[in-house]
């Protein structure tokens, strides 16, 4: 089969599978897509598509639309699949367990995943949050086919990416799915399908457990590094929080400060000069970025100066 035979179709439901999906058509379109389907959400509980289908249905309105709660049991994807004649089916960011018929692990290709990790490490939901809240400075992101075990399939691509120390989730993200759709189109435009190896992984697993939302609320007492790599790790959403005299403050952007720690009660707030910081068990943080409850996300300095904030003054 020459390379520009090939068809797919693609499973996905979140940003992150957006991105990929975006790269991907660059060098082909997918046949068909299959997402999650529309939920309520809000305080209106108004119905929303998932974030895949609000791209397919405006920027590629032409492939048709597959919304299911059970991809794996839909006869639609599985009849369409074989209508007209898919060799593979990207499964990325889905958040459904993928299962036979559907899973075809007996097939050569079956199903593809692109993972934003370098596997067998950071298997599972949340491999960028947690790699960012162990401070790495460097992720992978791996191609590799889905098996009957989470995230354990054979590798086709990985390659390393690296991470600025200041980098945030969503800068992350958006980066190592772009990475992840390039280096599979790339290798596709060079390799006849009948040539594409699989290796097992090797090595020690680690897992990425979804974040929980206990997760979310910040920790003074932590250090201000472990703190900062929270905050990155969860910005802009769902975001890392704290409180202010009862009410709801998210820290977007902060870094640890410099400096010698400061003699008070881990929680503080310094106004100072700048940006305001706030002492941590080791350390102190600057506070770049916040989303004060009610409000839009504004410059931690214009917080400080709005508040009028005095040295007296906790987060907790």
């Amino acid at each position: 089969m020459m390379n520009e035979t090939l068809k797919y179709a693609f499973a996905g439901t979140g940003y992150f599978a957006v991105k990929c999906l975006e790269t991907l058509a660059r060098w082909k379109t997918p046949l068909f897509a299959v997402t999650s389907p529309p939920t309520a959400a809000g305080r209106g509980k108004k119905i929303s598509r998932s974030p895949l289908g609000e791209f397919i249905s405006g920027a590629m309105a032409e492939v048709p639309l597959i919304e299911s709660q059970d991809a794996s049991g839909d006869l639609r994807v599985m009849e369409m699949k074989r209508d007209l004649g898919v060799d593979f089916i990207f499964v990325t960011d889905f958040g459904q367990f993928i299962r036979e018929p559907l899973l075809s692990e007996a097939e050569r290709v079956g199903c593809l995943n692109i993972h934003p990790s370098a596997l067998p490490l950071y298997r599972g939901a949340a491999p960028i949050q947690r790699a960012l809240m162990d401070g790495a400075g460097e992720i992978g992101v791996t191609v590799f086919k889905l098996s009957g075990r989470m995230d354990a399939g054979p590798l086709l691509l990985r390659e390393r990416l690296e991470v600025g120390p200041e980098e945030n989730f969503m800068s992350v993200r958006d980066r190592a799915a772009e990475m992840g759709g390039r280096m599979f189109a790339e290798f596709a435009a060079r390799n006849p399908i009948e040539a594409w190896s699989f290796v097992p992984q090797d090595g020690e697993a680690t897992y990425a457990r979804k974040i929980t939302p206990d997760e979310e609320r910040i920790d003074w007492s932590g250090t201000a590094a472990e703190i900062a790599n929270r905050v990155r790790a969860l910005s802009p959403k769902p975001g890392a929080w704290t409180t202010l005299a009862g009410r709801r403050l998210t820290i977007l952007a902060a870094r640890p400060g410099h400096g010698e720690t400061p003699r008070a009660e881990a929680g503080s707030l310094r106004p100072g000069k700048g940006a305001p910081s706030v002492t941590c068990g080791e350390g102190f943080l600057e506070l770049i970025t916040v989303l004060p409850e009610g409000r839009k996300p504004q410059t931690g300095e214009s917080w400080k100066n709005g508040l009028r904030i005095s040295a007296e003054e906790r987060l907790v």
